[in-house]
């Protein structure tokens, strides 16, 4: 099952640094960690985000969505899997079908590792379902 997660933006921090998904750095970490504990190798995935890093600290509305991103988002043969409400959100109104994750930076309760693995348990079962 070929599975591609989207995310928002590169953060500043993360452009900062010169970072992105595959270098398993900064909220990456709590993904890859509960993609591991559920038997899926992070490497064999493939990771995009939907807005263009410019777009970091902007209003839902004023989002630039990468173009180049979307293009391989509706082309893509897998699973889609959306990491967070305002990429859902996005997702949703283009009309592209997907499942929905908690994003793996999010805070509260779901930051505890044992629970993030349970909810990417969860949400993964049901796309193997569907497959």
């Amino acid at each position: 099952m070929k599975l591609l997660f989207i995310g928002q933006e590169r953060s500043r921090l993360a452009q900062e640094r010169g970072v992105y998904w595959e270098d398993e750095a900064q909220c990456a970490n709590q993904l890859f960690r509960a993609l591991r504990a559920n038997g899926i190798d992070p490497n064999k995935c493939t990771f995009l985000n939907l807005f263009t890093d410019d777009s970091d600290g902007k209003k839902y509305a004023d989002k630039n969505i990468d173009q180049k991103s979307l293009n391989k988002i509706n082309k893509w043969e897998g699973e889609k899997i959306g990491m967070g409400n305002i990429v859902g959100r996005m997702l949703t109104h283009l009309k592209i079908d997907h499942t929905q994750i908690v994003h793996p930076s999010a805070r509260g309760k779901i930051r505890a590792k044992a629970l993030y693995i349970q909810h990417i348990r969860e949400k993964l079962k049901k796309v193997k379902k569907n497959a």
